[in-house]
């Protein structure tokens, strides 16, 4: 009986670890936190190339998400708050779409769902290939000189203390 319920135990322990590195393994072999944000050019809703480089000098939130992930849903407007609640001080949050279906979805859920931030067309996936995202929604937080200084894998809810003090942790003086 002993026997039983050792392997028994086993099983669980192999679940249990299998669980956790699935829910805290890296996305890809991407950037890392140190490395310079790979700059990109994306098109916004007005045809308009933008690129990362661009916001040097500004701290950058970078999420890549689509209209059809529900968790990506459920954070924008958390996303939202802090791009209104930092806007003036040289942060910005970036929104890159991976929608295939590209403006037509987007504009879609934005009319249920406004946001201000700017928000970016990856409907070939070529930027997202380049920061190695598998999962969405995945955040870089980049600081104003361009280097990645964290990642968050998975929705998160930014517009709380914990995102305050890390975004004001890198703000450049006004």
């Amino acid at each position: 009986m002993k026997g039983r319920w050792f392997i028994l135990f086993l099983i669980a322990l192999a679940a249990v670890s299998g669980i956790y590195f699935l829910l805290h393994q890296g996305s890809g072999s991407g950037p890392k936190i140190g490395d310079p944000a790979p700059d990109f050019s994306l098109s916004d809703r007005r045809g308009q190339s933008t690129t990362l480089s661009e916001f040097r000098g500004k701290v950058v939130l970078l999420n890549f998400w689509a209209t059809w992930c529900g968790p990506c849903q459920h954070e924008m407007p958390s996303l939202e708050a802090l791009y209104e609640r930092y806007r003036e001080k040289n942060f910005v949050v970036l929104g890159v779409s991976l929608d295939e279906e590209g403006w037509v979805a987007i504009d879609a859920f934005l009319k249920q769902v406004p946001v201000q931030f700017p928000i970016l067309l990856d409907s070939v996936q070529k930027t997202s290939e380049l920061y190695q995202v598998y999962r969405i929604p995945e955040t870089y937080l980049i600081d104003a000189q361009g280097k990645i200084v964290d990642k968050f894998v998975g929705p998160q809810d930014y517009d709380q203390d914990l995102f305050y003090k890390k975004i004001e942790r890198f703000l450049p003086p006004s």
